[in-house]
């Protein structure tokens, strides 16, 4: 089978370089992995951004790409999912959980994770407490089970891991978004 892999929002050369955001934006930042118990922490600040992006989640717009902003992904070398937060300057503002069937990390140092295709996402107020959670891109994971680029038993693993990140998160009781809580404020 055939998965979605990506890198954990990679910076090369001061390019930006994902999923999320093309190359060829112009955004520059610095970029360093840092190795925790459990997981891999990728820690992105941009320092160019020449067209700032924003996220509208349940009616709430949020700034997700701009100058100053910070991007903490934690990649855990087991589970099934990732967690992205990004900070305003200090502020945490939003939270996006990629759904994934594994994670690793390459050669050249940079966690990556096998895509399946379902995220979660939140926004967070000043004190890290999440917003309501939205599960998004089923579209995407139905389709990547019609194409049999994902087994059933795949699909029913995402559709399991987004319902319980989306509860986790709801509760405030998410393991990875305390992780990069205690992160930033334990620095």
């Amino acid at each position: 089978f055939f998965f979605k892999q990506k890198t954990a929002y990679e910076i090369k050369e001061c390019d930006w370089s994902s999923d999320v955001c093309s190359s060829d934006l112009g955004v520059q930042g610095t970029r360093r992995v840092v190795t925790l118990p459990g997981g891999w922490l990728v820690d992105v600040t941009f320092t160019h951004v020449p067209q700032p992006h924003t996220v509208t989640v349940h009616g709430v717009t949020v700034p997700t790409l701009a100058v100053g902003a910070r991007w903490l992904t934690l990649v855990p070398t087991q589970g099934h999912e990732a967690l992205l937060v990004i900070l305003n300057g200090e502020t945490p503002v939003f939270a996006y959980a990629d759904v994934c069937a594994a994670t690793g990390i390459g050669e050249d140092g940079m966690p990556w994770l096998d895509d399946l295709y379902l995220d979660v996402r939140a926004t967070l107020s000043a004190d890290w407490t999440p917003g309501v959670p939205e599960i998004i891109d089923a579209d995407e994971l139905d389709a990547a089970l019609h194409s049999k680029e994902i087994t059933p038993e795949q699909h029913a693993l995402a559709w399991a891991t987004a319902r319980e990140v989306a509860r986790q998160v709801a509760r405030n009781e998410h393991p990875l978004l305390e992780a990069i809580r205690a992160f930033v404020t334990f620095r």
